[in-house]
Protein backbone atom coordinates (compact mmCIF):
# COMPACT_ATOMS: atom_id res chain seq x y z
CA UNK A 1 0.00 0.00 0.00
CA UNK A 2 1.39 3.27 -0.63
CA UNK A 3 2.79 5.38 2.16
CA UNK A 4 0.39 8.49 1.13
CA UNK A 5 -2.31 5.74 1.42
CA UNK A 6 -1.10 4.63 4.95
CA UNK A 7 -1.45 7.79 5.95
CA UNK A 8 -4.67 9.07 4.99
CA UNK A 9 -6.42 5.62 6.48
CA UNK A 10 -3.69 6.69 9.61
CA UNK A 11 -5.65 10.20 10.00
CA UNK A 12 -9.12 9.04 9.07
CA UNK A 13 -8.52 6.74 12.18
CA UNK A 14 -7.31 9.07 14.42
CA UNK A 15 -10.19 11.25 13.79
CA UNK A 16 -12.85 8.85 13.96
CA UNK A 17 -10.79 8.16 17.42
CA UNK A 18 -11.09 11.71 18.40
CA UNK A 19 -14.87 12.29 17.56
CA UNK A 20 -16.10 9.61 19.55
CA UNK A 21 -13.80 10.19 22.56
CA UNK A 22 -15.71 13.66 22.18
CA UNK A 23 -18.92 11.84 21.87
CA UNK A 24 -18.34 9.97 24.78
CA UNK A 25 -16.88 13.04 27.06
CA UNK A 26 -19.73 14.94 25.93
CA UNK A 27 -22.76 12.23 26.72
CA UNK A 28 -21.19 11.60 29.95
CA UNK A 29 -21.34 15.17 30.71
CA UNK A 30 -24.59 15.16 29.65
CA UNK A 31 -25.04 11.97 32.14
CA UNK A 32 -23.73 13.77 34.96
CA UNK A 33 -24.98 17.21 34.19
CA UNK A 34 -28.29 16.16 33.15
CA UNK A 35 -30.59 17.21 30.90
CA UNK A 36 -31.43 21.12 30.17
CA UNK A 37 -34.06 23.41 28.79
CA UNK A 38 -34.50 26.65 28.60
CA UNK A 39 -37.18 29.08 28.63
CA UNK A 40 -37.89 32.58 31.32
CA UNK A 41 -40.01 33.50 34.31
CA UNK A 42 -42.84 33.85 33.37
CA UNK A 43 -44.70 37.26 32.87
CA UNK A 44 -47.83 37.45 34.36
CA UNK A 45 -49.95 40.67 35.14
CA UNK A 46 -52.93 41.69 36.06
CA UNK A 47 -55.09 45.09 35.88
CA UNK A 48 -56.74 45.89 39.09
CA UNK A 49 -60.07 48.27 39.11
CA UNK A 50 -62.90 48.93 42.15
CA UNK A 51 -65.79 47.02 41.32
CA UNK A 52 -67.89 49.86 42.45
CA UNK A 53 -67.78 53.38 41.01
CA UNK A 54 -66.71 56.56 43.45
CA UNK A 55 -64.26 59.30 44.00
CA UNK A 56 -60.43 57.83 44.64
CA UNK A 57 -60.23 58.87 48.48
CA UNK A 58 -56.51 57.64 49.13
CA UNK A 59 -53.71 55.45 47.01
CA UNK A 60 -51.36 53.65 49.12
CA UNK A 61 -48.44 52.28 47.12
CA UNK A 62 -46.27 53.54 44.58
CA UNK A 63 -44.79 51.96 41.10
CA UNK A 64 -42.62 48.96 41.79
CA UNK A 65 -43.55 48.55 45.74
CA UNK A 66 -44.22 45.04 46.17
CA UNK A 67 -47.26 43.94 47.93
CA UNK A 68 -48.01 41.13 49.91
CA UNK A 69 -51.61 39.35 49.27
CA UNK A 70 -54.66 41.48 50.47
CA UNK A 71 -52.75 44.22 51.46
CA UNK A 72 -55.09 47.45 51.00
CA UNK A 73 -53.79 49.82 47.64
CA UNK A 74 -56.74 52.21 47.60
CA UNK A 75 -59.80 53.14 49.09
CA UNK A 76 -62.99 55.09 47.58
CA UNK A 77 -64.98 57.66 49.33
CA UNK A 78 -67.60 55.35 50.82
CA UNK A 79 -69.93 57.64 52.80
CA UNK A 80 -72.85 57.00 50.05
CA UNK A 81 -71.89 53.08 50.36
CA UNK A 82 -72.42 53.61 54.29
CA UNK A 83 -75.49 55.11 54.02
CA UNK A 84 -76.90 52.62 51.51
CA UNK A 85 -75.68 49.89 54.21
CA UNK A 86 -77.53 51.80 56.90
CA UNK A 87 -80.93 51.97 55.11
CA UNK A 88 -81.02 48.09 54.30
CA UNK A 89 -79.93 46.69 57.92
CA UNK A 90 -82.86 49.13 58.95
CA UNK A 91 -85.37 47.77 56.62
CA UNK A 92 -84.21 44.41 57.71
CA UNK A 93 -85.05 45.07 61.26
CA UNK A 94 -88.96 46.10 59.97
CA UNK A 95 -89.47 43.17 57.96
CA UNK A 96 -88.37 40.94 60.81
CA UNK A 97 -90.30 42.70 63.28
CA UNK A 98 -93.54 42.30 60.88
CA UNK A 99 -92.76 38.54 61.04
CA UNK A 100 -92.32 38.29 64.22
CA UNK A 101 -96.00 40.20 64.87
CA UNK A 102 -97.42 37.23 62.55
CA UNK A 103 -96.07 34.45 64.28
CA UNK A 104 -97.38 36.22 68.02
CA UNK A 105 -100.46 36.34 66.59
CA UNK A 106 -103.52 38.18 68.73
CA UNK A 107 -102.91 38.94 71.93
CA UNK A 108 -104.77 38.08 74.79
CA UNK A 109 -106.38 41.40 75.32
CA UNK A 110 -107.11 42.00 71.71
CA UNK A 111 -109.11 38.53 71.73
CA UNK A 112 -110.79 39.97 75.01
CA UNK A 113 -111.93 42.97 73.21
CA UNK A 114 -113.36 41.40 70.39
CA UNK A 115 -114.88 38.70 72.72
CA UNK A 116 -116.77 41.78 75.04
CA UNK A 117 -117.92 43.81 70.82
CA UNK A 118 -119.71 40.31 69.89
CA UNK A 119 -121.38 39.64 73.13
CA UNK A 120 -122.10 43.49 73.30
CA UNK A 121 -123.81 42.96 70.07
CA UNK A 122 -126.00 39.90 70.08
CA UNK A 123 -127.85 41.56 73.22
CA UNK A 124 -128.73 44.41 71.15
CA UNK A 125 -129.52 42.16 68.19
CA UNK A 126 -131.55 40.18 70.53
CA UNK A 127 -133.28 43.56 72.06
CA UNK A 128 -134.06 45.00 68.64
CA UNK A 129 -135.96 41.86 67.57
CA UNK A 130 -138.05 41.94 70.71
CA UNK A 131 -138.83 45.24 70.04
CA UNK A 132 -139.78 44.21 66.12
CA UNK A 133 -142.30 41.51 67.71
CA UNK A 134 -143.72 43.85 70.26
CA UNK A 135 -144.45 46.30 67.52
CA UNK A 136 -145.65 43.58 65.05
CA UNK A 137 -148.50 41.87 67.74
CA UNK A 138 -149.72 45.79 68.28
CA UNK A 139 -151.70 45.70 65.50
CA UNK A 140 -153.77 48.83 65.18
CA UNK A 141 -151.83 50.66 68.12
CA UNK A 142 -149.17 51.24 66.14
CA UNK A 143 -148.20 52.10 62.84
CA UNK A 144 -146.81 50.41 59.83
CA UNK A 145 -143.66 53.06 59.42
CA UNK A 146 -142.90 52.44 63.45
CA UNK A 147 -142.48 48.30 62.71
CA UNK A 148 -140.51 48.62 59.60
CA UNK A 149 -138.51 50.88 61.50
CA UNK A 150 -138.42 48.73 64.49
CA UNK A 151 -137.83 45.32 62.43
CA UNK A 152 -135.37 47.45 60.22
CA UNK A 153 -133.21 48.31 62.99
CA UNK A 154 -133.44 44.45 64.27
CA UNK A 155 -131.59 43.57 61.49
CA UNK A 156 -129.19 46.03 61.19
CA UNK A 157 -128.15 45.08 64.86
CA UNK A 158 -128.15 41.12 63.69
CA UNK A 159 -125.68 41.94 60.96
CA UNK A 160 -123.68 43.92 63.50
CA UNK A 161 -123.23 40.67 65.49
CA UNK A 162 -122.78 38.30 62.92
CA UNK A 163 -119.80 41.02 61.97
CA UNK A 164 -117.98 41.04 65.71
CA UNK A 165 -118.50 37.16 65.88
CA UNK A 166 -116.63 36.51 62.41
CA UNK A 167 -113.86 39.18 63.59
CA UNK A 168 -113.69 37.22 67.06
CA UNK A 169 -113.59 34.26 64.93
CA UNK A 170 -110.41 35.27 62.98
CA UNK A 171 -108.75 36.48 65.74
CA UNK A 172 -109.08 33.03 67.73
CA UNK A 173 -107.88 31.21 64.57
CA UNK A 174 -104.93 33.50 64.53
CA UNK A 175 -102.50 34.82 61.44
CA UNK A 176 -102.66 32.99 57.76
CA UNK A 177 -99.96 31.15 56.52
CA UNK A 178 -100.02 32.53 53.06
CA UNK A 179 -99.19 36.03 55.12
CA UNK A 180 -96.35 34.30 57.52
CA UNK A 181 -95.08 32.88 53.89
CA UNK A 182 -95.08 36.62 52.33
CA UNK A 183 -93.61 38.14 55.10
CA UNK A 184 -90.67 35.29 55.39
CA UNK A 185 -90.12 36.06 51.94
CA UNK A 186 -89.72 39.83 52.60
CA UNK A 187 -87.22 39.31 55.22
CA UNK A 188 -85.32 37.28 52.66
CA UNK A 189 -85.51 40.20 50.24
CA UNK A 190 -84.47 42.64 52.78
CA UNK A 191 -81.48 39.90 53.33
CA UNK A 192 -80.27 39.55 50.40
CA UNK A 193 -80.53 43.92 50.41
CA UNK A 194 -78.10 43.83 53.12
CA UNK A 195 -75.68 41.31 52.03
CA UNK A 196 -75.42 43.59 48.39
CA UNK A 197 -75.03 46.56 50.28
CA UNK A 198 -72.49 44.84 52.63
CA UNK A 199 -70.40 43.97 49.41
CA UNK A 200 -70.21 47.24 47.80
CA UNK A 201 -69.73 48.96 51.19
CA UNK A 202 -66.36 46.29 51.23
CA UNK A 203 -65.57 46.93 47.77
CA UNK A 204 -64.24 50.44 48.31
CA UNK A 205 -61.17 49.45 49.38
CA UNK A 206 -58.85 48.08 46.84
CA UNK A 207 -57.13 45.18 48.00
CA UNK A 208 -54.01 42.89 46.65
CA UNK A 209 -54.89 39.55 44.77
CA UNK A 210 -51.82 37.70 45.59
CA UNK A 211 -48.20 38.56 46.54
CA UNK A 212 -46.43 40.78 43.46
CA UNK A 213 -45.10 44.12 42.92
CA UNK A 214 -47.13 47.46 41.76
CA UNK A 215 -45.14 47.76 37.46
CA UNK A 216 -48.00 50.82 37.06
CA UNK A 217 -50.15 53.62 38.99
CA UNK A 218 -52.38 55.19 37.13
CA UNK A 219 -54.86 56.65 38.90
CA UNK A 220 -54.06 59.16 41.91
CA UNK A 221 -56.79 60.87 44.63
CA UNK A 222 -59.09 62.79 43.41
CA UNK A 223 -59.83 60.65 40.39
CA UNK A 224 -63.29 59.57 39.66
CA UNK A 225 -62.66 55.28 39.57
CA UNK A 226 -64.82 52.43 38.22
CA UNK A 227 -64.59 48.69 37.33
CA UNK A 228 -63.90 49.59 33.45
CA UNK A 229 -60.79 52.38 34.74
CA UNK A 230 -57.69 50.07 36.49
CA UNK A 231 -56.19 51.45 39.11
CA UNK A 232 -53.16 50.03 39.02
CA UNK A 233 -51.35 47.23 36.60
CA UNK A 234 -49.49 44.48 39.09
CA UNK A 235 -46.95 42.12 38.37
CA UNK A 236 -47.80 38.64 40.03
CA UNK A 237 -45.29 36.68 41.70
CA UNK A 238 -47.00 33.59 43.75
CA UNK A 239 -46.37 31.28 42.60
CA UNK A 240 -43.73 31.50 40.61
CA UNK A 241 -43.35 30.43 36.99
CA UNK A 242 -40.75 28.92 34.76
CA UNK A 243 -41.98 28.53 31.03
CA UNK A 244 -39.56 26.70 29.10
CA UNK A 245 -39.60 24.22 26.53
CA UNK A 246 -38.73 20.90 25.76
CA UNK A 247 -38.23 18.79 22.69
CA UNK A 248 -39.38 15.24 21.20
CA UNK A 249 -36.25 13.57 22.03
CA UNK A 250 -36.47 14.29 25.91
CA UNK A 251 -40.09 14.05 26.10
CA UNK A 252 -39.76 10.99 28.24
CA UNK A 253 -37.69 12.66 30.46
CA UNK A 254 -40.06 15.08 32.01
CA UNK A 255 -43.43 15.04 34.16
CA UNK A 256 -45.57 16.96 36.38
CA UNK A 257 -44.40 16.34 39.80
CA UNK A 258 -40.68 16.31 38.98
CA UNK A 259 -38.48 17.61 40.82
CA UNK A 260 -35.82 20.14 39.22
CA UNK A 261 -33.45 23.20 39.71
CA UNK A 262 -33.29 26.29 38.08
CA UNK A 263 -30.54 28.74 37.08
CA UNK A 264 -30.44 32.16 36.03
CA UNK A 265 -27.96 34.46 34.39
CA UNK A 266 -27.69 36.34 37.60
CA UNK A 267 -27.22 33.65 39.61
CA UNK A 268 -25.02 31.22 37.76
CA UNK A 269 -24.42 29.28 40.98
CA UNK A 270 -27.31 29.17 42.45
CA UNK A 271 -29.56 26.89 42.40
CA UNK A 272 -33.60 27.39 43.13
CA UNK A 273 -35.83 24.66 43.59
CA UNK A 274 -38.87 23.72 41.27
CA UNK A 275 -41.70 21.34 40.75
CA UNK A 276 -42.71 20.47 37.38
CA UNK A 277 -47.00 21.38 37.50
CA UNK A 278 -47.28 21.22 33.80
CA UNK A 279 -46.44 19.33 30.30
CA UNK A 280 -47.93 20.63 27.18
CA UNK A 281 -49.49 18.10 24.94
CA UNK A 282 -49.56 19.57 22.11
CA UNK A 283 -46.31 20.81 19.93
CA UNK A 284 -45.09 24.69 18.66
CA UNK A 285 -42.38 25.74 17.60
CA UNK A 286 -39.40 27.49 19.45
CA UNK A 287 -40.24 30.84 20.51
CA UNK A 288 -37.96 33.80 19.66
CA UNK A 289 -37.01 34.45 23.02
CA UNK A 290 -35.70 31.06 24.05
CA UNK A 291 -32.06 30.69 23.16
CA UNK A 292 -31.44 26.74 22.47
CA UNK A 293 -28.71 24.49 20.90
CA UNK A 294 -31.33 23.06 18.65
CA UNK A 295 -32.76 24.64 15.46
CA UNK A 296 -35.14 27.22 16.02
CA UNK A 297 -37.57 25.24 13.72
CA UNK A 298 -38.05 22.25 15.43
CA UNK A 299 -41.01 21.16 17.29
CA UNK A 300 -40.97 21.69 21.13
CA UNK A 301 -42.98 21.59 24.01
CA UNK A 302 -44.35 23.59 26.59
CA UNK A 303 -43.02 23.38 30.14
CA UNK A 304 -44.62 25.21 33.38
CA UNK A 305 -42.13 24.91 36.44
CA UNK A 306 -43.12 26.42 39.74
CA UNK A 307 -40.62 27.79 41.54
CA UNK A 308 -39.51 28.58 44.97
CA UNK A 309 -37.71 32.29 45.58
CA UNK A 310 -38.35 32.89 49.43
CA UNK A 311 -35.69 35.41 48.83
CA UNK A 312 -37.11 37.26 45.91
CA UNK A 313 -34.23 37.43 44.01
CA UNK A 314 -35.87 36.16 40.19
CA UNK A 315 -37.53 38.75 38.18
CA UNK A 316 -40.86 38.31 35.56
CA UNK A 317 -39.32 38.23 32.19
CA UNK A 318 -35.76 37.23 33.23
CA UNK A 319 -33.93 33.90 31.39
CA UNK A 320 -33.56 30.82 33.31
CA UNK A 321 -32.49 27.32 32.66
CA UNK A 322 -34.24 24.36 33.94
CA UNK A 323 -31.80 21.16 34.82
CA UNK A 324 -33.52 17.76 35.39
CA UNK A 325 -30.65 15.88 37.62
CA UNK A 326 -29.99 12.58 35.72
CA UNK A 327 -30.98 10.58 38.76
CA UNK A 328 -34.21 11.03 38.02
CA UNK A 329 -34.60 10.96 34.24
Amino acid sequence: MPKRTMLAVVVVLICAAAAAAGYALYAEGERQDGLKIYGSVDMRTVDLAFEEAGRIEEVLVEEGEAVEAGQLLARLEDRRYGIALANAQATLAVRRKELDLLLAGSRKEEIDAARASWKAAEASADLSGRICSRQKKLGRATTEQLVDEACSQARVQRAQALAAKRNLDLLLAGTRIEQIDVARANVALAETMVREAERAWENCALKAPSRGFIRSRLKEKGDMASSAAPVFEMALMQPLWVRAWIDEVNLDKIAPGMKVEVYSDSFPQTPFAGIVGFVSTVAEFTPKTVQTEALRTSLVYEVRVVVEDPQGRLRLGMPATVRIPAEVQ
